[in-house]
């Protein structure tokens, strides 16, 4: 969810031929590029377990709710980091109805309110202080995610492979938290 340009998508697809991947992206713009090299290399290479979505959190398509083993969202911004940072409860809803039974979720986030503050004040981010982090736990549990975080430092972040987390990991020194936790959906 939040695939950006779509790199992660391809690398993991790459690796794990068996396995299918899904990248959503509200910005059609960043999937161009990588959607119309996987339909190039499904007929050349055998890329045929990528797909590309456009589409944001707040309208996600109902063919793909309980169709999620693992949901991933990779340093996210703009509505999704709102959604998973503050957190606003009613788009994890959303979130959680992409997922299967069993699911595994990993959300990785990051911001800095020196260097981005503008940003954060017009998505009415909270700072990224243990205290806050704690308070995620029960907002999570609301939408009925038990999950738990850690801080990240920025070297964490140039093992990514997206292009995003190249940039960030050799710009501005941000923090970083992994949230993640299994869930038991009951679809």
């Amino acid at each position: 969810m939040g695939t950006g340009d779509g790199s992660y998508v391809i690398h993991h697809a790459r690796k794990s031929p068996n396995s299918f991947f899904i990248g959503i992206d509200s910005n059609a713009e960043n999937l161009c590029d990588n959607s119309r090299k996987t339909s190039i290399f499904s007929e050349k290479r055998g890329l045929k377990n990528a797909l590309f979505v456009h589409a944001g959190i707040e309208t996600l398509p109902v063919e793909l709710f309980g169709f999620a083993s693992t949901l991933t969202i990779l340093l996210p911004w703009g509505s999704l980091l709102s959604a998973v940072a503050k957190p606003e409860i009613s788009l994890l809803h959303k979130l959680t109805e992409l997922c299967c039974k069993h699911t595994t979720i990993r959300i990785i986030f990051g911001y800095d309110h020196a260097t981005e503050q503008k940003k954060i004040e017009k998505l009415g981010l909270p700072e990224l202080t243990a205290e806050q982090l704690n308070r995620l736990v029960y907002q999570y549990s609301l939408a009925g995610l038990n999950i738990r975080w850690r801080m990240l430092e920025q070297k964490d972040i140039k093992n990514i492979p997206t292009t995003w987390a190249k940039k960030l990991a050799y710009g501005k020194k941000r923090q970083f938290v992994e949230i993640y936790s299994t869930i038991n959906n009951s679809n």
